[in-house]
């Protein structure tokens, strides 16, 4: 009968609840070394597969160390999760999880244990770990700064031993521990296979993929003006705005991808017989944007606005958070306005500015 292949992911919260000495978790499923410390050692808590007697596959990690420094794999699997502790009977997690413990003391537990340790290793077949329960130790040995992620386990961990026959699975040691090669290979293949619909998934796709999803789309973003966020928000609404390309809806919707402030679009057409009616620029329209000025927004909105606004349409941006008054050098696009002259007096503080007249 085939086994249901299990896949353990060690994420924040188990990193969190594990006891640690010299390394600190990140919250984001990953552990780095505190420079200040000496020793590195991760104890995490028991696994649990509901049953007993399982056959533990395999425990593979992402590991970023220094050349000199020696990554230390201790791995120990029971269907008993308590222990006995100067006489009296403890929970095998309490004991590891005791801050009062040292590192040392806890270590023991996997030394007199049946328990397998792999040096400078990165992907460890737990062959013969076999129990309801599994504990894993991962120590760092050296100085450096170093971090530990995407923490993984597998269990049983093959599929080609189980289809055998009863026959050659009796005594097969070579023979599983040759068949777990292919079989490693076989899972890292189907896991990359199953990751595949996330890599085409704006909201989870690699940055690097993003111009090439707006590539496809006809949308141009290249030049890194576009956070990753602001891209991800562009591409997942491509479709969208490109079928309503044109329109009023599709320039604020692009407007408000960089602006959160209020946004206000006014059209204009020429009167009959003028040069916009007799074909050199029959439309012209201006995007108000209730914030003070920015080249770089202006450049960035410009950019956009120029793959969605109607074909022979002049776009004019202007910014309403700085204003110009018309008695000075200004200029009707960005933002100018008539002022009015008010009373005042010098022993009030009043400044000649262009603003103010004695009365």
């Amino acid at each position: 009968m085939e086994k249901l292949l299990k896949k353990y992911r060690i994420g924040a919260s188990r990193l969190r609840g594990g006891s640690c000495y010299g390394f600190e978790a990140d919250g984001q499923g990953a552990i780095h070394t505190l420079p200040e410390e000496g020793y590195h050692v991760l104890f995490l808590r028991a696994l649990d597969a509901g049953v007993e007697n399982c056959e533990w596959g395999r425990f593979v990690l992402s590991a970023e160390l220094p050349s000199d420094m020696v990554l230390v794999v201790r791995a120990l699997a029971s269907d008993e999760n308590r222990i006995l502790r100067n006489g009296e009977t403890v929970q095998t997690d309490d004991f590891l999880r005791d801050p009062a413990l040292d590192a040392r003391r806890k270590m023991r537990l996997f030394e007199l244990s049946d328990s397998i340790r792999q040096v400078g290793a990165s992907d460890i077949l737990l062959y013969g770990q076999r129990g309801r329960y599994l504990w894993l130790c991962v120590e760092l040995i050296g100085a450096g700064s170093a971090c530990l992620h995407d923490l993984r386990v597998y269990a049983p961990g093959d599929n080609f031993f189980q289809t055998f026959p009863e026959v050659y699975r009796r005594n097969g040691e070579f023979m599983h521990r040759y068949l777990s090669v292919f079989s490693s290979l076989y899972n890292d293949l189907q896991e990359e296979i199953d990751g595949l619909p996330a890599l085409f998934d704006p909201d989870t796709a690699p940055a690097a993929l993003l111009p090439v999803f707006a590539d496809w789309l006809g949308l141009e973003i290249e030049g890194g003006f576009l956070s990753d966020r602001q891209c991800r928000q562009l591409i997942r609404s491509g479709f969208r705005l490109l079928s309503r390309k044109g329109t009023r809806a599709a320039i604020e919707e692009i407007v408000h991808l960089l602006v959160e402030e209020p946004v206000y679009i006014l059209e204009r057409v020429g009167p009959e017989g003028s040069r916009e009616q007799n074909g050199e620029e029959p439309f012209a329209f201006t995007v108000l944007i209730a914030r003070r000025s920015d080249e770089q927004l202006h450049a960035k909105l410009l950019y956009l606005i120029d793959q969605f606004r109607p074909i022979r349409t002049r776009v004019s941006i202007v910014f309403l958070g700085d204003c110009a008054g018309m008695d000075y050098h200004c200029y009707m696009d960005v933002n100018a306005a008539l002022v009015q002259s008010t009373g005042g007096s010098l022993n009030g503080g009043a400044a000649l500015n262009g603003l103010t007249c004695l009365q």
